[in-house]
């Protein structure tokens, strides 16, 4: 049985040595140098041995676009699961690329992609073989895992693959703008993904959370969407936020080992998934932690810096409000890191009594002018929305339906198509009545179904130059209708003053809010 076993598995490591004959399910390489960075092509020597079992489990089952492997197959490598957090494995992270090691503690806990069966759990091993150093090969009826040379009884150490620099900074026109990214909170893998002709296009997957316990991958099973993404062309930087909670992310900053813990965990991640940098979006933080928050983000972009890995932090527009804006030390954050993302939105907040636009062009321009103060333009990137609000203030007290097509003609509309005022219910110029006070409500309106709002009420929007939008105020039978839309127009207005400041390129909130037409219209042709 044994040398049945050893002569399958030699003829397998044959197979794995001829790159010639094709069979091997490797990605595509034209160079000796990128196979040798792939661990399919690495031939292990078996000392031992293997039992009918282990060879079962050495199977790979293909689920969709996922290899599927058990994970106590895995341990023959070196990753063995980390009993008290479900879906975790311990491994150690590799020396930085200078060859340093950054920590005396190079052990973090990561989760892997998988699913559970009932004879355990099952490994997606398809994008994150490589930093693994998992190989497999091609049977004619099934793909199985290559036996590692010797059974390890240590955490595995990852293996950083070098960083596709020259496939992201491409050569498009002069014009081109530097950086595009598109944050992405829903990272649904059946979203379409689109080229995007630009520098560098960088997607940001909402993906990490800080906690006490350690980093939070909100999303454990995206790894197939990181691969169309990069077949894409696009470079990824997920996410890290503190959940936008003051308390919590004061005890967190606050703890020097919790600190490095989280540090050392993000940047296993990044080698285990390839990224090519990081996202910080800590928002509300309490002022009195505006240090701790800089040390933070100090000390995690130095680490990053010593993987090769590019840092970003999101800022909101200079303002008086300590937890949202003053917190912020945009001098030194922009000394730490590669990037700062301006969010130059909310200009007037879902949470405001008074209705007002998402982003206007002085408004913007103003916030440009106020961070280039403290960070070069060379690393401020424009954010801008894909989105505004809908502000309806009602007589009654009641919204609008959900349905857009079910809201009411205005009056003026309905005056102009012959309804007589009582059957349209008109009500008074005036909002509200001497004795009560309109009721004002707010919803978050995409550029995708913002068409459907200015189709119904098209007779009563207007460009206004001054705020560089367009604009709707309408009176409906029972309240008042007003949104300042942001559209393909006004977001050119904004594309200007990134070449005006000569800014570092712009990105969007978010993937899923644009229009159809956005990607062969406004980004063919603003975007490159």
């Amino acid at each position: 049985m044994h040398r049945h076993n050893i002569k399958k598995i030699c003829l397998a490591l044959l197979v794995a040595c001829s790159a010639a004959t094709g069979a091997l399910a490797a990605p595509k390489a034209d160079s000796t140098a990128g196979k040798a960075q792939d661990p399919v092509f690495s031939v292990p020597v078996v000392e031992n041995p293997i039992s009918s079992q282990d060879i079962k489990d050495l199977q790979i089952v293909e689920d969709g676009k996922r290899w599927l492997v058990r994970d106590k197959a895995l341990q023959q490598y070196g990753i063995y699961p980390n009993r008290t957090k479900k879906g975790q494995y311990w491994f150690r992270l590799p020396a930085a690329a200078d060859g340093k090691m950054l920590w005396q503690d190079r052990n973090v806990s990561l989760t892997l992609p998988g699913t559970e069966s009932k004879e355990g759990r099952n490994i997606s091993i398809s994008h994150v073989r490589r930093p693994l150093g998992i190989s497999y090969v091609l049977e004619p009826d099934h793909m199985e895992l290559l036996p590692a040379p010797r059974p390890e009884r240590s955490a595995l150490e990852l293996r950083q693959q070098p960083l596709p620099e020259g496939e992201v900074m491409k050569k498009y026109g002069r014009d081109a703008l530097g950086m595009v990214l598109l944050w992405d909170p829903v990272m649904d893998e059946n979203a379409p993904v689109l080229p995007l002709r630009t520098k560098q296009p960088v997607v940001s997957p909402c993906a990490f959370r800080i906690t006490k316990d350690g980093v939070l991958l909100r999303n454990p099973d995206f790894d197939t969407l990181l691969m169309e993404w990069k077949a894409k062309g696009y470079a990824v930087w997920p996410l890290v936020d503190n959940n936008f909670n003051p308390g919590q992310t004061h005890d967190i900053l606050s703890r020097k080992e919790l600190r490095e813990q989280l540090i050392k965990e993000l940047i296993g991640y990044g080698i285990l998934y390839e990224f090519s940098g990081y996202n910080i979006d800590f928002e509300n933080v309490n002022y009195s932690d505006k240090n701790l928050l800089t040390q933070f983000v100090r000390e995690f972009s130095d680490a990053a810096r010593a993987y090769g890995l590019k840092t970003s932090i999101d800022v909101t527009p200079l303002s008086d409000s300590p937890n949202w804006s003053l917190v912020y030390d945009r001098a030194a954050l922009g000394q730490s890191v590669d990037y700062v993302m301006l969010m130059a939105y909310d200009q007037v907040g879902r949470t405001s009594p008074v209705a007002g636009p998402t982003a206007t062009y002085p408004w913007v321009k103003t916030a440009i002018e106020n961070t280039l103060k403290f960070v070069p333009a060379d690393k401020v990137i424009l954010g801008m929305p894909l989105y505004m609000r809908i502000w309806y203030e009602a007589d009654d007290g009641k919204d609008l339906p959900k349905d857009i097509e079910s809201w009411p003609v205005s009056v003026k509309a309905s005056a102009q198509t012959g309804v007589a005022p009582a059957q349209a219910g008109a009500a008074p110029a005036r909002t509200g009545t001497a004795k009560t006070k309109p009721k004002l409500f707010v919803r978050t309106l995409t550029m995708a179904d913002s068409h459907r709002v200015r189709e119904k009420y098209a007779s009563s929007i207007t460009w206004d130059a001054d705020l560089g939008l367009y604009y709707l105020d309408t009176r409906l039978p029972k309240g008042r209708l007003r949104i300042w839309f942001e559209d393909e127009k006004s977001l050119k207005e904004k594309i200007g003053l990134i070449h005006t400041y000569q800014l570092a390129g712009a990105s969007f909130w978010r993937k899923g809010f644009e229009p159809e037409n956005f990607w062969h219209g406004f980004a063919k042709h603003e975007l490159t």
